[in-house]
């Protein structure tokens, strides 16, 4: 059984286990079309009654992944990362997180619309996923804001994670952070983007 630091909901579950690393998406304020904000609402009810060691729920949670992914790698709506030096604001983030936080981020990538990135904990007893994640967003907007001379929100108020359960898993996880801009069509290969580690 998994040594749970901390659960909870809000508009998605989360579920931080100590000594583990986490996949986290983040995706940008008004980067879903409303076809898929209504598909992403009914998977939020149906998760909110499954309990969440249910087969039921890894499924729902993976359906609403993909809804996302379907949608944000068309990149329409907000995209701010189409510009290089909010990528690199992001970049930034990454690299003082582990100081801030204790979490270290081995792997990422910046799409126009989104990241992916994957948590590892390197201190004895990390600040909270909750915290570190709220950490990287306030960073990230506020710099980000002021450099497009924009405000307002620029996350989603949430955030989907999932707590990696074994070596293949990640495995898997950092293929799928890495070829992410040549599956989005961005690049034909995933070496050519640079916003990808």
């Amino acid at each position: 059984m998994p040594d749970t630091r901390e659960r909870w909901r809000s508009r998605l579950p989360h579920w931080e286990v100590a000594h583990r690393s986490h996949f986290v998406t983040i995706r940008c304020a008004g980067s879903l079309p409303e076809t898929a904000l209504v598909r992403v609402r009914e998977i939020h009810a149906n998760l909110r009654v499954i309990p969440p060691a249910s087969p039921r729920f890894a499924l729902l949670q993976r359906q609403y992944f993909l809804t996302c992914e379907k949608y944000l790698d068309r990149s329409e709506g907000f995209a701010p990362f189409c510009t290089p030096a909010a990528c690199s604001v992001a970049l930034a983030a990454w690299n003082q997180i582990e100081m801030v936080t204790g979490w270290r981020v081995p792997h990422f990538v910046v799409m126009p619309n989104h990241v992916h990135f994957l948590l590892m904990p390197v201190a004895a007893t990390p600040e909270r996923l909750r915290a570190s994640v709220r950490w990287f967003k306030g960073h990230v907007a506020r710099k980000a804001n002021l450099l497009l001379g924009r405000g307002g929100a620029f996350w989603q108020t949430d955030w989907f994670d999932r707590w990696v359960r074994d070596a293949a898993e990640e495995a898997r996880i950092i293929d799928y952070i890495q070829h992410n801009p040549s599956k989005a069509g961005l690049v034909r290969d995933w070496h050519e983007y640079r916003w990808v580690r």
